[in-house]
């Protein structure tokens, strides 16, 4: 119990320590974040990068006028949102390394914030806020970030501890709980309607590993959302049965998922995938009206050219 205890304070205090945390909207309910450095130093990421066409020129150009390499130049992204309605606004935290001065050369300025890249009807923004973080979303939430930042204000305690938690072990993630009353665009009685809290996180950084909580409204829901699990996962055993298996628990209205790959097993799938989907070699075929001449003793006729003669002039 006191080592709990112990890592939950460890948990918290890196969590405060993280200023970016405290940049998200008072009215968080749901967020998804990317590292984006780990992903792009993974062994995966550079198996797959070996093998693929060097970024082009017009690529290369981009990123001499904007002044920073995106692959290179951002560690991390965090996407914020209350969530309470439909098309509510977002906020984007970007962390990673950025030239002040030369992005933010002639830009508008609030509070001394660089404020770039707005959009044609200057509703959507991008904020500089120092060297290693950028805001980016509707005017009002950007300016609202800057402000909190001024004043020094603190994110949600426990929403917080989740996100750091999530943070320290995965590199695609996302927490959330759903406002009372939201009803989303799909409409009532789809078969996600019934989750009311949310949590998940996939790592490719060692193999490839997936770990979700979601808490249903009811044990029922959480019943009916196991049985489509496996329904889903049934499917796809048929159509490849080296799939790995996926756990699936339910506990008192919650349902907790779970699977991991190796990273030598997810190599092997991947060589697989792509000696499947290359191109193969295939023999040439002529079709003439003359008879085929024949060839000179101890060579072949077609030199691996499969010939075929239509009836034709004798």
């Amino acid at each position: 119990m006191r080592l709990g205890m112990v890592a939950l304070a460890m948990v918290q205090m890196a969590a405060a320590g993280d200023f970016a945390l405290d940049l998200l909207p008072a009215d968080t309910r749901v967020v998804f974040g990317i590292r984006v450095r780990s992903i792009t130093e993974s062994p995966i990421f550079k198996d797959v990068g070996a093998d693929a066409q060097k970024l082009g020129d017009d690529w290369l150009k981009l990123v001499a006028i904007a002044g920073f390499d995106p692959l290179h130049d951002i560690d991390e992204v965090m996407l914020a949102s209350s969530a309470d309605r439909e098309n509510a606004p977002a906020l984007l935290v970007v962390r990673g390394r950025f030239d002040l001065a030369r992005m933010g050369a002639g830009a508008a300025r609030y509070h001394g914030v660089a404020l770039v890249g707005a959009d044609t009807a200057g509703k959507s923004v991008i904020a500089l806020l120092d060297a290693s973080t950028a805001l980016a979303g509707e005017a009002p939430a950007v300016r609202a970030a800057i402000d909190r930042h001024e004043r020094g204000a603190a994110t949600d305690a426990a929403l917080a501890t989740r996100v750091q938690s999530l943070r320290d072990r995965f590199d695609v993630w996302g927490t959330g709980e759903r406002a009372e009353g939201f009803v989303p665009p799909t409409g009532k009685g789809e078969a996600f309607d019934a989750i009311d809290r949310f949590e998940f996180g996939v790592r490719i950084s060692k193999g490839l590993e997936l770990g979700a909580e979601i808490h249903t409204r009811s044990v029922k829901d959480a019943e009916k959302l196991v049985a489509m699990i496996e329904a889903v996962q049934t499917m796809a055993s048929a159509q490849t049965p080296a799939a790995p298996k996926i756990d699936v628990r339910s506990k008192d209205g919650t349902v907790k998922i779970s699977f991991a790959i190796s990273e030598e097993d997810l190599k092997k799938a991947m060589a697989a995938g792509r000696a499947a989907s290359a191109p193969r070699r295939t023999v040439p075929v002529v079709v003439g009206s003359e008879p085929a001449m024949p060839a000179p003793t101890g060579q072949s006729q077609s030199g691996g050219t499969s010939v075929f003669v239509l009836p034709g002039k004798k």
